[in-house]
């Protein structure tokens, strides 16, 4: 196995090739990091696990094309100077009768160990991707690959009972089941000798897999959802039935339409629906949760610390963007410290979303500023981590959006009408202008704002300041007090001394 030593401008870098019954994929991480960067994804479809019931044996034209794959990879990661790769093949390459060879194979061209994992360390692995930015999930995941669909059992973060069933897309889809119908027939066969999997009833069913993200898209296009991020995009039960039973009447050329989908995945869409419809009509989980972490990641995230596995994904991702791009280092704590006065009822999750926003309020500052508003509002609300539902990473773009006088009529601000009530906006709005201020008051000084104290008293919002600090003096302060005592229903002044 190869192993360069990274640049020290890059930092740290770990990939993992994927060798997948359909696809075989190179990841590149930055890291080591809480939830982890792609710095390059590639995938190509090799179908290794194409005919394996009938022959045993894994698809001819598809080990050659893994030959060649892996050849540009291997030569990649030696290029990228990649500290360590890790090599993981599944279910088709376990099952083949030929897959000893072929690992033998890839040793000697490449002099790369190959891990094959068992179907019992591939869902677990899966589970610990989606654990990475759920540390507490609790329900039902199932993920979806070429040659098998995996279940794991998640109880509050830890594992429960699992499952390994030979349904992956290549086998749902052999040529002797045309119709969706089917393939149901096909999967319940599968499915119903797994009894336990009925305890999970009332439950969220986690859906982990490029085909089961492929029609996350779908449920997006057709419903002109108004944020494209997979991870945690969540649906009612029921609701996601009924779209189920809708796309299952699609035509192949309505399907196709699919934006962002390749046309190898979307032949992928059909077995994918049958099996979600199957799922979810007979568990009858609570919700169907898309995420955008699968075994990749969980392999990842077992190669962290546990130091850093026990931070927080969200605050840990955000330190790491700032620590990157910012300007003013980590004043972001001194701010979130400095306005927490006016939040004292708040919950955990909006606690939690301030200190990020907190984090990430100087985001935009290289913008032009005309457009610092909407780049900071899509970068926050676009952000590359696991765990937050839409509604949060609304509300967290929302403070950000608000921190540059966003306005939240604008065409671009249509997920914070979709995703905030009023007494979201006002909670945002608040703590947007609490930035603004901040912002005014320290310009990224450093020990500025612990001068100065926020607090509500008396039915007032009172700025205290310093006697004699002529810098915290001037018109655009008293306006940004009375901005914040006006979202919070209250009057503001200063007060020196």
């Amino acid at each position: 196995m190869m192993h360069s030593i990274g640049s020290s401008a890059k930092g740290k870098l770990t990939a993992i090739v994927d060798i997948g019954s359909n696809t075989i994929r190179l990841v590149v991480f930055h890291g080591p990091a809480r939830i982890p960067l792609p710095v390059f994804n590639e995938k190509v479809q090799c179908r290794l696990g194409l005919g394996i019931d009938e022959t045993g044996l894994l698809n001819p034209k598809g080990v050659e094309l893994a030959y060649e794959s892996l050849n540009r990879f291997m030569k990649l990661v030696e290029v990228m100077e990649v500290d360590h790769v890790s090599l993981l093949a599944t279910a088709a390459v376990r099952e083949a009768r030929d897959g000893p060879d072929f690992v033998a194979q890839i040793k000697q061209r490449f002099d790369a160990d190959v891990r094959v994992i068992s179907g019992e360390e591939e869902a677990k692995l899966s589970a610990y991707g989606v654990l990475s930015g759920l540390p507490a999930a609790d329900g039902l995941l199932g993920d979806m690959g070429g040659a098998s669909f995996d279940l794991v059992g998640l109880d509050q973060g830890t594992f429960s009972q699992h499952d390994t069933t030979p349904l992956g897309h290549l086998r749902i889809s052999d040529e002797e089941r045309t119709s969706i119908a089917e393939m149901r027939q096909f999967i319940r066969k599968k499915l119903s000798p797994i009894s336990w999997t009925n305890e999970m009833k009332d439950r969220p069913f986690y859906a982990v897999g490029g085909s089961l993200r492929a029609v996350a898209r779908l449920i997006m296009h057709q419903t002109d959802y108004p944020l494209h991020v997979i991870d945690n995009f969540t649906l009612p039960c029921d609701e996601a039935v009924a779209l189920l039973d809708g796309f299952a009447q699609l035509s192949s050329d309505e399907i196709n339409k699919v934006p962002d989908v390749s046309r190898k995945r979307l032949e992928t869409l059909p077995a994918a629906i049958a099996l979600l419809q199957e799922v979810l009509e007979n568990i009858k989980p609570s919700h169907l949760v898309f995420s955008g972490y699968s075994m990749r990641e969980g392999q990842f995230f077992l190669s962290l610390s546990d130091e850093l596995k026990e931070q927080d994904p969200l605050l840990s991702s955000c330190m790491d963007l700032v620590e990157r791009e910012g300007r003013f280092g980590q004043q972001g704590e001194e701010v979130y410290d400095w306005m927490s006065p006016l939040f004292p009822n708040e919950s955990e999750s909006q606690k939690k979303l301030r200190h990020a926003a907190c984090l990430l309020h100087d985001i935009a500052w290289a913008e032009h500023p005309d457009y610092r508003a909407d780049h900071g509002f899509l970068r926050v609300l676009r952000l590359p981590v696991a765990g937050l539902s839409h509604r949060e990473r609304a509300l967290m773009a929302a403070c950000v959006y608000s921190r540059y006088k966003g306005d939240f009529n604008a065409r671009i601000a249509k997920p914070l009408r979709t995703f905030l009530n009023d007494e979201d906006a006002i909670w945002t709005k608040t703590v947007g202008a609490t930035l603004r201020l901040a912002h005014t008051l320290a310009s990224g000084a450093p020990h500025l704002l612990e001068q100065t104290r926020l607090e509500i008293r008396g039915g007032e919002l009172i700025l205290s300041l310093p006697e004699d600090q002529d810098v915290f003096i001037g018109e655009a302060v008293a306006k940004r007090v009375q901005t914040i005592a006006k979202h919070m229903g209250l009057s503001g002044r200063l007060e020196h001394g």
